[in-house]
């Protein structure tokens, strides 16, 4: 059904998660339209209008912006405004005061490269596109009070104007980037980013690393009241909720943030779907057997919870494993990316998470979260598992039925899901999505069909029989869409010299001046049997700890039978994933 636009609202749960969800919202601006020209219909594959909302200022000006909660710690915005980067709309020079005033003026953050540049453009605000609104912004429009300024995208245009613009800046960003705030690229609302002061950011003296310190703020009657309000904030101007999707630290005390949080959500709204993503970096800055203890601790307590309290929970991380020593990191075909960078690893995230989450955000004919969750968690089998193809191999003089027939013996995608491994084991259940395939490279052209791939007539045919062939007991669903992944910048440089600006692969190295700007890529959205042995792997070493000797936890609340009945409500979880004989 074209046009349907039901809502959904996205929290982001942590400084890794919020890392994540920065490149998720960039990828999306990148598809923006600006324009009614033709040539930029494939854009129209998405309807942004299911997680981003339209408002008007004060002075009349249109902006559309993520119907996005964030929340974070003391410290770690740097050049970011807590309330959102508002218009000023006087200058400090249009401030009278009266009497005798000494005014002190903190210096300012320095900004990368990126973000000045952003600064110097003459940035314009989001202007949604004419004729693509599917909902009645009246009262989001009456609701808006103020305006944005600082980190705002400028103009874009379609890709048929690209081919005629200059070229694009090439950035170099690993060694500027500290917070997630420092490569964002669009508009917040001034309700968007909430601040826990409370706690700082990579704080020696009080980390916040216990998923019980996380729980307890909830009980703090400010910190629940303001989550509360822009919350409802996002979900009273909705016009058809359909749910909500919130990203977790599940390492550290934003577990227990999260988890509450997730809780009072599934309470509030009931019958509304709620897709839980849990996310980890690939690597961790500093390790002590403290540290391992305490990291353990909260992921047995956020899997139990999150998964408990959501329709859905997808634990990530490229990390191999997680549980007491941080595994080696995922290997990719053609990417090259620094598992201690946060910026690098959460790109990968973002990237699969953007394409797997389509089939409720496509334009024609999407399923609703519910719908979506509901077939993937049946039968209590609620922690699912992702796979992604980043990107798909595919030659720039290549076929997608040569590329589909590579992998016949194995998929052509890698688990993100710690703990987990593609074996010989069919999923239960799955949602692969594919894009950016070229219409005109499904198969070779006059050549006598050799197989069954070669034999389909569209991509979206071709998936169905891979699916087919290779998973006949599955229950699978397919989507495939022409837009490819959008690469822009800010996206990390992590690609092989090799690749091409449209993300196939070249027999010679693209000049340095250029970036690859999009990819081919394939997800699958599962629930497998390989799950179980992620949840037997953390109980097993979750049941090592003496959680006797982490005082930490007792001081915030928790008890030591409260955490033993946790391991055996993750051991039953275990069972629901074994295989019928």
């Amino acid at each position: 059904m074209a046009g349907w636009g039901r809502e959904i609202v996205t929290l982001q749960c942590g400084h890794y998660s919020n890392f994540v969800g920065t490149h998720i919202w960039n990828i999306q601006e990148s598809t923006f339209l600006y324009d009614e020209n033709p040539a930029a219909v494939v854009s129209k594959e998405i309807n942004h209008d299911v997680l981003y909302r339209e408002g008007r200022t004060m002075t009349g000006a249109v902006t559309y912006t993520p119907r996005l909660v964030t929340i974070d710690l003391k410290g770690s915005l740097n050049t970011l405004k807590a309330e959102g980067v508002l218009y000023d709309y006087h200058t400090m020079e249009d401030i009278k005061w009266e009497g005798d005033v000494t005014l002190h003026q903190e210096k300012a953050a320095r900004k990368n490269q990126f973000l000045s540049d952003l600064d110097t453009q003459g940035m314009q605000p989001h202007v949604k596109e004419e004729g693509t609104s599917n909902m009645d912004s009246q009262s989001s429009r009456e609701s808006d009070t103020a305006e944005f300024k600082g980190q705002v995208p400028p103009v874009q245009v379609s890709p048929g104007q690209q081919q005629e613009s200059k070229q694009a800046k090439v950035y170099s960003l690993d060694e500027s980037i500290d917070v997630w705030s420092d490569f964002l690229h669009g508009h917040l609302h001034p309700k968007t980013v909430m601040v826990i002061k409370h706690h700082s950011h990579d704080s020696d003296v009080d980390p916040f690393g216990l998923y019980t310190k996380g729980r307890s703020l909830m009980s703090k009657r400010d910190v629940a009241e303001d989550i509360e309000n822009r919350l409802h904030f996002f979900v009273e101007e909705c016009d058809h909720l359909q749910g909500f999707q919130v990203l977790v630290d599940f390492c550290d005390g934003f577990g227990g943030l999260g988890a509450s949080l997730i809780e009072s959500l599934a309470d509030e709204y009931r019958g509304k779907g709620i897709m839980a993503v849990g996310v980890a970096p690939g690597s961790f800055s500093s390790s002590t057997l403290a540290m391992d203890n305490h990291r353990l601790i909260n992921s047995v307590l956020s899997f139990d919870k999150l998964s408990e309290q959501s329709s859905l929970f997808l634990p990530l991380s490229l990390a191999s494993s997680l549980w007491r020593k941080v595994g080696s990191p995922v290997k990719f075909q053609n990417v090259h990316y620094k598992p201690s960078l946060a910026y690098h690893t959460s790109a990968i995230l973002a990237s699969s998470l953007d394409t797997a989450t389509l089939p409720y955000r496509v334009a024609e004919e999407p399923i609703s979260l519910s719908v979506l969750t509901e077939a993937l968690g049946n039968l209590g089998r609620k922690v699912s598992m992702l796979s992604t193809s980043f990107p798909l191999p595919f030659p720039n003089r290549g076929y997608l039925a040569s590329v589909f027939g590579n992998y016949t013996q194995r998929p052509p995608w890698v688990p993100l899901t710690p703990h987990t491994h593609e074996g010989t084991a069919q999923p239960f259940a799955q949602s692969v999505v594919i894009r950016g395939v070229p219409a005109g490279r499904i198969h070779a052209p006059g050549r006598q069909p050799q197989n069954a791939l070669e034999s389909c007539r569209s991509v979206n045919e071709m998936l169905r029989c891979y699916l087919t062939g290779m998973y006949p007991r599955t229950l699978s669903s397919g989507l495939c869409i022409n837009q490819p992944l959008k690469t822009a910048a800010p996206f990390p440089h992590i690609f092989d010299p090799r690749m091409s600006q449209e993300g196939f692969m070249e027999q010679w190295q693209r000049r340095e001046e250029e970036a690859v700007e999009s990819l081919p890529m394939m997800t699958s959205l599962q629930t497998s049997p390989a799950a179980q042995e992620m949840l037997t792997h953390l109980v097993k070493e979750g049941s090592k700890v003496d959680i006797r000797k982490c005082h930490g936890y007792f001081e915030d609340g928790l008890e030591r039978d409260e955490y033993i009945e946790t391991l055996n409500r993750l051991e039953a979880l275990a069972h629901c994933y074994e295989l019928c004989a």
